[in-house]
């Protein structure tokens, strides 16, 4: 089992047995939380400085752990699985991988690579391929949303990191993290085709006070 330190220094992607949810969550603790990400975007209509910041509170959620758990735990349940609940609950070992699998393991297996490949987001960041994202381009509909997605092909997949500026604030959050599988003969990424490619260049990693 390897440990968060362990993990941030891998060149392949582990098995998932190989990794725990509260050593993903430890590797966000150490190598996203305490950083602010800077970034100069040019775009058609222009360019602009954004800053990205992660929190403890969209854990779950990029992990699709209150996914799993819908409809398998009551409603007013489920504030255990997301937001600083699900974090704590991580934290404290109420929720792992094994419990996971066990509230709805088919479900699990669809967020699976999630977990193996969440050791790249801080990889992603340093230097990210991005476009201005609008799901209606999308084909087949999906229920993905953000403003911008960054993005970067490893593996014969695509890891996607989808951003939202937050409400009557400068930063940027996470808002979404998946994997999109390419296959051999390689398919195309309908989440990155038809989308407008703006230019995204890392500026700085400061870290908060």
């Amino acid at each position: 089992m390897y440990n968060a330190l362990e993990l941030k220094e891998l060149t392949i992607k582990p098995k998932i047995n190989d990794i725990s949810l509260d050593v993903l969550r430890e590797f966000y603790e150490i190598f996203l939380l305490p950083f602010i990400y800077t970034y100069k975007i040019i775009q058609s209509d222009g360019r602009k400085t954004i800053a990205v910041r992660f929190n403890t509170c969209n854990f779950c959620h990029l992990l699709g752990v209150e996914t799993i758990a819908k409809r398998a735990v009551k409603y007013s349940e489920l504030h255990n699985y997301r937001g600083e609940d699900g974090w704590n609950n991580v934290k404290n070992g109420v929720i792992d991988i094994k419990h996971l699998k066990t509230l709805n393991k088919k479900k699990f297996l669809s967020v699976k690579a999630k977990y193996v490949y969440f050791y790249l987001i801080p990889s992603l960041l340093e230097k990210p391929l991005a476009v201005n994202y609008d799901k209606s381009k999308v084909m087949p509909p999906t229920s993905i949303d953000c403003e911008l997605l960054f993005y970067s092909e490893y593996d014969n997949a695509v890891i996607h990191l989808g951003l939202e500026q937050e409400e009557e604030n400068e930063f940027y959050f996470p808002r979404t993290f998946f994997v999109e599988k390419l296959g051999k003969p390689k398919k195309n990424d309908i989440y990155i085709d038809n989308q407008e490619p703006i230019i995204v260049t890392k500026q700085n990693r400061i870290i908060m006070i």
